[in-house]
């Protein structure tokens, strides 16, 4: 089943360089809250994840900025998970930024993983997350190999 999710985000003062436009390193923010937005709709807040014993690690990112934004504009973050290992324990998720008339101003892709907080070590997560992670794969979605 493919899903996307949608996240809002007012761009702040504090988001802009000195040039006047959204940072390099805010796009990477806006990606991770829009994750941590999907997590939550599902069910899995950070606490709960915690509990699990598990947390999501970021292996990379790759960013393309297509165009400004600016302060007080408002973007759309939608979010798909474009690359998933056989147990789950690696994910690829895309975020795509557009601004409210719609026209795209970045790609986010980030490349992550589930951690076992007790080995130190990457893992499958537990069946209940992975279950969320398999029922939200893109149509798209590539098969990751997990290494670990």
């Amino acid at each position: 089943m493919s899903k996307v999710f949608k996240k809002y985000i007012e761009v702040r003062w504090d988001d802009v360089d000195v040039n006047g436009h959204v940072r390099n390193t805010r796009y990477l923010e806006y990606a991770a809250t829009a994750r941590l937005g999907f997590l939550m709709e599902s069910g899995w807040s950070p606490r709960a994840v915690h509990e699990a014993g598990f947390a999501p690690v970021t292996l990379g990112d790759e960013v393309r900025y297509l165009r400004e934004v600016f302060p007080a504009e408002v973007v759309t973050v939608v979010s798909r998970i474009i690359g998933l290992s056989e147990d789950g324990a690696r994910w690829r998720f895309e975020h795509r930024v557009s601004r409210e008339s719609g026209e795209e101003v970045a790609v986010v892709r980030t490349l992550g993983a589930w951690i076992d907080l007790g080995a130190r070590r990457i893992a499958a997560p537990p069946a209940a997350l992975r279950a969320v992670m398999e029922q939200a794969r893109a149509a798209d979605c590539e098969n990751l190999t997990s290494k670990h």
